[in-house]
């Protein structure tokens, strides 16, 4: 049976934001287990008892490292907090909250009516109705915004099925979804959207979800402006789909983001009554958003997607879609890779809403041919990923690739991560920091990435080119980019391209710089996964886990141990930050050799004639 975790355990890092907080939690290192139906009955119970006995809600903040209560029930909105970020006009606050809440009255509602547990149902009828105390339902800045959205999910939910309420804390919930759709959304409706056509530049996240939540609840309370909402809804679900499928441009927020978007999407279109119509359409586009997730696992940890731009750990949400789709398309190999996936994630690491509907579905024949997919090369809608597979020992290389102005999502594209043994090897920030300063810097700044830096010139755009990629199945597949039209201030002429190689316990990057000076300087940031220990043999960094290392070794100036840096003030890994002249060559080579054997002597480099042109092999 998998372990029985408290989920609040894996938010609390030692530092507010350091990047290996859950690759590292002790109770999830090493080979994922499958679970079975009793296990996550019993993951969900154990959840029940601890919000049956909570005294208050404790909110963790986790992008600026602040804990704060809130008493139970939360009677009225919060009035007081504290700057968060002083530079900032307002801070998100009652996101946080939201998402706290949320996942607190899920596990109540599951308990209620999957497990017959009146005492949740109690607790979580209380504490809904105690919303009608609230003074309007829109963020720290007074306007809808996320907290909204998912305030009105939770009461669609519970909305949804009146028996063994109580009746006066039911009409109390009922007068309370009214005023929100009333009071918050319909202004901001009819500001925001009525009257004109969707943009695809208009997908970001946090309409999106405030549109698609408060359409599911208006037409679940029978709201007199159900039907606009809705209309407005499902026209902005089919623009989505258009720009999700514009082959030159997939939109995407990057693996996290797309995932809490298409949660709120697919929450509307699991009550819609045209929904088994609709699926058909849909099905090319949510596929594409499963190859995606499935892919950009972390081997041996399938709950941790590769954090290319924004991406965090504590937004599950993705797997909630995972499992959703495979219940709609139970015949579709390609839905049930992500059914597969989910089912390889401790039950700890899935939200409540996840438990739900997998103990709903528990009796739904699902195809009997759910297993992980044999592809070796995939192109999603921000990556291209080469992996050998997903257990523990298992190689992922995952390289950005996208085109998306969308927020999330950062100018690297050619960036790549390494995933191997449970951790990121080669890595990211992972985030965005939003404070001023040197952290924000560490996040954001030339350093952030290890895509090449050219006379000191960085990506400041997102315009890169597919010039060659192996075939689906390609024994050692490779790639190549152009990601010229990335940089600015690129003298006339010159080109960046970046190819990629890979066989299953080696990697190299091979970097062009045709129509360059031989004076041009050309930087390159290697950020090592946290806490990874560095060493440096023979002109080749090392990189180990006290088990197996990763060797770095490069055609350029030899490594030394001058060059490894941590940036001022970063709770983040340490960095190898490596420079050179261009000299007489166009060119240099990046070579990363897995060592199972954890040797000190730089093993046999099998790439060490396959550029001729290399200064040194």
């Amino acid at each position: 049976m998998s372990p029985n975790l408290n989920p609040q355990i894996l938010t609390l890092p030692a530092l507010g934001y350091d990047t290996s907080t859950f690759e590292l939690n002790a109770a999830l290192k090493g080979e994922s287990k499958a679970w079975d139906i009793e296990d996550i009955r019993h993951n969900l119970e154990s959840r029940a008892a601890g919000e049956k006995t909570r005294r208050e809600l404790q909110v963790y903040y986790y992008r600026i490292n602040h804990t704060l209560p809130f008493s139970l029930p939360v009677a009225s909105r919060p009035a007081q907090m504290p700057p968060g970020i002083p530079d900032m006009a307002w801070y998100p606050w009652l996101i946080w909250l939201s998402w706290n809440l949320e996942e607190r009255w899920r596990v109540l509602h599951g308990a209620w009516r999957l497990l017959g547990d009146a005492r949740a149902g109690a607790l979580l009828q209380a504490e809904l109705a105690a919303l009608d105390g609230w003074k309007n339902f829109g963020d720290w800045n007074e306007e809808p915004g996320l907290p909204t959205a998912h305030l009105a999910a939770c009461l669609s939910l519970s909305l949804s099925d009146s028996s063994d309420w109580e009746p006066s804390l039911y009409a109390r919930c009922q007068s309370t979804a009214h005023r929100l759709i009333e009071q918050d959304i319909l202004p901001w409706f009819r500001r925001i959207w009525e009257g004109r056509a969707i943009q695809p530049t208009e997908l970001a996240n946090i309409p999106v979800i405030i549109l698609m939540r408060a359409a599911e609840l208006a037409r679940l309370i029978g709201s007199p402006h159900a039907e606009i909402l809705n209309q407005y809804a499902g026209d902005l679900l089919r623009v989505w789909r258009e720009a999700r499928m514009d082959p030159s441009n997939p939109n995407t927020e990057g693996f996290a983001y797309d995932g809490y978007l298409m949660n709120a999407c697919l929450g509307w279109l699991r009550s819609a009554p045209d929904r088994e119509v609709s699926l058909p359409e849909f099905r090319e586009a949510f596929a594409s958003l499963v190859r995606q997730w499935v892919f950009a696992a972390l081997p041996g940890r399938p709950d941790l997607q590769a954090p290319l731009g924004d991406v965090e750990p504590e937004m599950p949400f993705w797997t909630t879609c995972l499992l959703q789709l495979a219940h709609w398309y139970p015949d579709d190999l390609l839905m049930q890779e992500g059914r597969w996936l989910t089912g390889q994630v401790f039950p700890s690491r899935l939200p409540a809403e996840a438990l739900m509907l997998i103990l709903q579905q528990a009796e739904t024949p699902f195809s009997k041919q759910a297993a992980p997919p044999t592809l070796r090369v995939c192109q999603v809608a921000n990556a291209i990923v080469f992996r050998s597979g997903w257990e523990h020992s298992d190689v992922a290389v995952v390289i950005s690739k996208h085109r998306c102005v969308m927020s999330h999502l950062h100018n690297d594209n050619g960036h790549l991560l390494i995933g191997w043994r449970g951790r990121f090897w080669i890595t990211d920030p992972g985030y965005q920091q939003y404070r001023s300063g040197d952290e924000r810097d560490f996040t954001m700044d030339k350093g952030a990435h290890n895509i090449p830096i050219v006379n000191g010139c960085s990506q400041s755009q997102r315009d890169s080119h597919l010039v060659q990629m192996s075939e689906v199945g390609a024994e050692n597949p490779q790639v190549t980019l152009d990601l010229t039209g990335c940089y600015e201030g690129l003298s006339a002429g010159s080109k960046i391209l970046r190819s990629v190689h890979f066989r299953s316990d080696a990697i190299l990057i091979h970097d062009q710089f045709p129509g360059l000076t031989s004076d041009a300087e050309i930087a390159t940031h290697w950020l090592g996964g946290a806490h990874l220990a560095w060493a440096f043999v023979d002109g080749w960094a090392r990189l180990s886990d006290g088990d197996a290392a990763l060797w770095i070794g490069t055609s350029s100036r030899p490594i030394t141990a001058t060059m490894l840096e941590r940036h001022p003030g970063s709770r983040g890994p340490l960095t190898l930050h490596h420079t050179s002249s261009l000299g007489d060559q166009d060119a240099q080579s990046w070579y990363f050799l897995m060592d199972r054997e954890l040797r000190w002597k730089p093993p046999i480099n099998p790439f060490s004639k396959y550029y001729e042109n290399d200064r040194n092999h």
